[in-house]
């Protein structure tokens, strides 16, 4: 299994999956990744485009960035129309505050009065989901300042349109923060950078999954929005898809006693492990004889030995071994030579042990410890590299694309592709702040 960042060619056609997919196998070729027998993991968005781009490319597993997954099913809880009048009454009362400076001067001083922190109303953004969170927490917190401007004689007769929350809504605002803040702790660990691991997202998508199951002492608002949710959420993996999921979470020795699922499913995973180090390990083998064998082909010591000997020389051959008798009688029995291991006992015996592994807290680091393990588990440690390195999501590879448009701006326009390119892996890898103008 191969995980790698592409560098594809710029894509000026239409974005469609067909073209999308001639771009991948473009890039696959290039860097030399087209092997029999080697899947390559690749992350995308859920656009409808990528799916048919990864059939096309016969690129898999296609994993679904889960941070994208977790916007949509928000979104669509958010779309619920109870919910969606809600916050078209909240955006409504900041957007007048954010227009009047009269207003905003007003809240100000109840704020004083009230004792509340002195913070300015939230705006959200439709496509960013947590600032529409974030515009309703920021209500709440200021409702008591809200309601005292609007009723103040400075601004009450342009104010005669807004209507503040009643108890029922208010009620409803502080269920769907409660409900929506985890979610966006997800999101936050998913779009760290360092290790968000391709592991994650079985242990946080059974965690939505849990915590947006309607139960008896729901409001009919939360209900529908957890049922909006879940459902947009529930089908976005399947199949081989989800069974690769399932495999990269029990390589992580956080994660590995998987117990969402029952003790039959369990164990038909930690068997698929098993044969997949297995057969990683039988293509390493064949890998390297073939190279030992070019290599012994054009190194061999007796080959231009051979050559040099003329047909009229007789040919020297080394005397046998003699033979001692303890060798004669019992050469046959315990022999000189290593016994080859069974490679699948070896896996069965790795997957036994690293299952009584004791457990890494939650802040550690999965490929880190099968670095320090790798001696005790050769055979898993190979796996596990290879499954950890693929990513949860495609946010970080997005990002790239911002601090692109960062970088190439009306001021530095001339810059060449090249030094582009230098630019933005300073920033990204070593954190530099690149001011400088290349040409």
């Amino acid at each position: 299994m191969e995980s790698v960042v592409l560098q594809t060619r710029p894509l000026f056609e239409s974005h469609t999956g067909a073209n999308i997919a001639e771009v991948l196998q473009t890039a696959v070729t290039d860097w030399e990744l087209n092997k029999p027998n080697h899947g390559i993991a690749i992350v995308t968005d859920n656009a409808r485009n990528m799916d048919v781009a990864m059939r096309e490319a016969g690129l898999k597993p296609h994993i679904k960035c889960f941070a994208h997954t977790i916007n949509l099913g928000t979104q669509a809880g958010l779309g619920v129309p109870r919910v969606a009048r809600l916050l078209g009454r909240v955006r409504r009362v900041a957007a007048f505050f954010h227009r009047s400076s009269t207003a905003t001067a007003v809240l100000m001083s109840k704020q004083k009065q009230l004792q509340l922190p002195s913070h300015k109303l939230i705006m959200d953004v439709t496509t960013r989901w947590n600032s529409t969170l974030d515009m309703l927490a920021r209500y709440l917190e200021q409702q008591a300042a809200i309601a005292a401007a609007l009723t103040s004689p400075e601004i009450r007769q342009n104010a005669r349109s807004i209507d503040t929350l009643d108890s029922c809504d208010v009620r409803d605002a502080e269920d769907l923060v409660k409900l929506l803040h985890p979610l966006k702790t997800a999101t936050t660990v998913l779009c760290e950078e360092k290790s968000p691991t391709v592991s994650l997202i079985v242990p946080l998508k059974s965690m939505i999954e849990q915590n947006m199951t309607p139960n008896d002492g729901d409001s009919t608002t939360v209900a529908n929005t957890k049922t909006a949710i879940l459902t947009n959420i529930a089908n976005r993996y399947s199949g081989d898809a989800f069974n690769y999921l399932l495999e990269c979470t029990v390589l992580d020795p956080r994660f590995r006693t998987l117990p969402q699922l029952d003790h039959d499913q369990r164990e038909a995973v930690f068997l698929r492990v098993q044969n997949k180090a297995e057969q990683l390990l039988q293509k390493q083998t064949t890998a390297e004889e073939r190279e030992e064998g070019a290599a012994g082909g054009a190194h061999c010591p007796t080959h231009g030995r051979e050559e040099a000997v003329r047909d009229d020389e007789p040919e020297v051959t080394e005397p046998a071994p003699i033979k001692t008798a303890l060798e004669d009688l019992l050469g046959n029995s315990f022999s000189t030579e290593p016994e080859e291991s069974n490679s699948s006992k070896q896996a069965e015996r790795e997957v036994e042990n690293y299952r009584k592994e004791a457990f890494i807290p939650l802040s550690g680091c999965p490929l880190k410890w099968w670095q320090e393990h790798c001696s005790q588990y050769p055979m898993l440690s190979h796996l596990a590299k290879a499954c950890l390195s693929v990513p949860a999501t495609s946010v970080p590879s997005e990002r790239i694309f911002s601090t692109a448009g960062d970088i190439v701006n009306a001021q530095r326009s001339q810059l060449l592709p090249e030094n582009v390119d230098m630019l933005i892996f300073l920033k990204k890898e070593h954190g530099c702040v690149v001011a400088a103008s290349c040409q």
